[in-house]
């Protein structure tokens, strides 16, 4: 690879997280009440309503695998406005590097933010749920696999929405086309296995969403696979997921951009 775009590659990344830095604070804030919400609601006050007791371990992995989701809406929002109004990206793709350059810088920024809000809700939920969330149970090897490639997921689907949704105006698409109903039947409070329990036919759709691969994978690697569609299979299905939506991304922002 050549040394110069791997220089321009640092510097554009540098200067990503000179921003950054400055939006962390709040954005660990807002993960922390979302979080504490969440788990203190599913793991405590559901429990008269016919909840089993290890439902709140259960919705814990479902927040570790949905905190790269948390911070979605933000960045797409972010990205959609740079290419609507501040016209950054237009300035980056006429530096003299290629344009997967700039794609993938993009792309490793949303990636390390998504990874490091998941990393950070693991020692939060274990605050609040405490000696009901047993640390030494966690399978390394395949939660970090499924932190990193979740990671890699969320930064193509953010990209992704951004070159569906393409105007502000159209924002709220983001949640009530695409996120509420992925991440809700992508078996945020339910397992795949209990779904196909009920409706097979609608649990083999499912498996169109990568969402199930998202929660399924964190819960196996988390809570144990037992139960749980084989980490491994999320693993590649995510990286599936991940290709087909960056392709499909980058075609429709070469046709918004016309860039090459």
């Amino acid at each position: 690879m050549n040394l110069f775009y791997v220089h321009v590659f640092g510097q554009l990344l540098a200067a990503e997280f000179v921003v950054w830095r400055y939006l962390i604070r709040d954005t660990l804030i807002n993960l922390l009440i979302w979080t504490a919400v969440r788990v203190f609601i599913m793991g405590h006050l559901m429990a008269p309503y016919g909840l089993k007791t290890d439902y709140g371990l259960f919705h814990l992995a479902s927040l570790v695998a949905s905190a790269g989701l948390f911070d979605v809406y933000f960045q797409v929002i972010l990205l959609v406005k740079n290419i609507e109004t501040d016209h950054q990206i237009f300035y980056q793709l006429t530096l003299p590097v290629p344009s997967w350059v700039i794609i993938l810088k993009t792309l490793t920024v949303y990636t390390l933010n998504s990874i490091f809000l998941t990393v950070c809700t693991i020692p939060l939920v274990k605050l609040i749920m405490w000696h009901s969330f047993d640390l030494t149970k966690i399978a390394i090897l395949p939660t970090v696999a499924m932190i990193l490639v979740s990671g890699i997921f969320y930064s193509t689907y953010i990209l992704w929405l951004a070159a569906i949704v393409q105007r502000l105006s159209k924002i709220g698409w983001v949640w009530e086309r695409f996120n509420f109903p992925m991440w809700l039947l992508g078996g945020f409070h339910f397992s795949w296995a209990a779904l196909y329990a009920l409706y097979p036919v609608l649990a083999y759709i499912c498996l169109l969403n990568p969402f199930i691969f998202i929660m399924e994978g964190m819960r196996g690697a988390m809570l144990g696979q037992d139960g749980y569609i084989n980490v491994w299979y999320c693993v590649l299905a995510l990286c599936a997921f991940s290709s087909a939506f960056v392709w499909h991304a980058v075609r429709r922002l070469k046709r918004l951009l016309d860039y090459v």
